[in-house]
């Protein structure tokens, strides 16, 4: 890791694009099919750039960079020519159930790797560095989070970690021990969301809206208490169904004075962080509906698959599409060389030639019995 280096500075990012390039060379294009590529650029996502996007933030010159590789390698041939990409990237990068190829992107993964920082700020108290983050930046109130240095001659590493962790605290959930440093109305102890969003009206009448969950609550002899919220003023008549309903959400919660407050991960079932958990929560969530099992779950090969996902997102080269191109191909179809009206835009990518209806419902059912397998 080069830690002497700025880590704004373009050329630390140098050896990672070499070994890109390296890894993904352009002769292996002649050798591998999109399947292949598929695999390949995953496998470089998840070992070169890892320890390097743990740390920096990653530039957006240098994402550019090696995002345009891996296009290149995924729609190139073996030869210098350019060809074309027939799917966005972004689309590319999308989950496999969502009609895309499952490919990381590097800006949201960098993210989720810088976001696991703030997660092990608010678990790791006692180590090290922790320490001296805290003694050099500060904390905020609660201690779960660092303060936001906005100094001109601050500007370091922790800066820029601690500006993509403001992503991660909203999916933080709180765990309550003794209750110092969680707050009562704002913070998410007791359910899916904050206690201010479930009860608007209640908190608009709260004497103080900061309050510690400790100090609303009130103890009790043989470790029983209540919960006693302050108000500025008593409750009208159609106010009281409000009340109840906090007090019975409220009910078998209590404070466990030996021990502290705890964050939970809230996108997990069992409240532990992951760096997966994160990076499907900040991914952009997609309505169209895609027949994912029918093209990534079959017993085909990768590269039918392929092919497969290509024709469900209407960007196979066919003739039509070709023709738009620049290519002059002939009007005919390749199989029974019929020429006229009942030529289709079906075509194989190889060929660059389109198939007569006759053809094209013989394609269809090979197409049907692949869907069945």
């Amino acid at each position: 890791m080069p830690l002497a280096a700025p880590f704004k500075f373009i050329g630390v990012w140098d050896g990672i694009e070499e070994k890109f390039r390296k890894r993904l060379a352009m002769w292996k294009r002649q050798y591998i099919s999109k399947g292949g590529s598929i695999t390949l650029i995953r496998s470089t996502l998840s070992n070169l750039p890892i320890y390097y996007m743990s740390i920096f933030h990653l530039p957006r010159a240098v994402r550019l960079r090696l995002e345009k590789i891996q296009r290149d390698f995924l729609w190139g041939g073996g030869s210098l020519e350019q060809k074309p990409h027939l799917v966005r990237w972004s689309i590319v990068c999308e989950d496999k159930s969502k009609g895309d190829l499952g490919v990381k992107s590097l800006g949201l993964f960098n993210k989720a790797l810088l976001g696991k920082w703030a997660w092990r700020f608010a678990n790791e108290k006692k180590a090290l560095w922790n320490q001296v983050i805290r003694r050099k930046y500060g904390e905020e109130i609660e201690g779960w989070r660092s303060c936001e240095n906005r100094e001109a001659f601050e500007v370091g590493m922790w800066k820029a970690i601690n500006k993509v962790g403001q992503l991660v605290t909203p999916f933080f959930g709180f765990e309550v021990g003794d209750g110092k440093n969680v707050r009562f109305w704002k913070d998410k102890w007791c359910g899916t969301s904050p206690l201010s969003k479930a009860f608007p009206s209640l908190f608009a009448l709260a004497t103080s809206k900061k309050a510690w969950v400790n100090e609303v609550w009130t103890a009790g002899g043989e470790r029983r208490g209540s919960w006693t919220p302050t108000f500025n003023r008593p409750f009208n008549d159609w106010e009281m169904e409000e009340v109840e309903r906090l007090l019975c959400y409220l009910e078998g919660k209590k404070l466990r004075e030996e021990e502290e407050d705890r964050v939970r991960w809230e996108n997990s079932k069992d409240g532990v962080f992951s760096i997966k958990s994160l990076y499907k929560a900040i991914q952009s969530e997609s309505s169209v509906w895609f027949p994912s099992k029918i093209i990534w779950m079959s017993c085909a090969q990768p590269k039918i698959s392929f092919f497969a996902w290509e024709a469900s997102w209407g960007r196979v080269l066919t003739l039509d599409r070709l023709q738009k191109k620049g290519w002059v191909l002939a009007n005919r179809c390749f199989l029974c060389q019929s020429v006229g009206s009942r030529l289709t835009t079906c075509s194989f990518i190889v060929k660059k030639q389109g198939r007569c209806g006759l053809c094209s419902s013989l394609f269809l059912e090979c197409l049907g019995f692949f869907r069945a397998r």
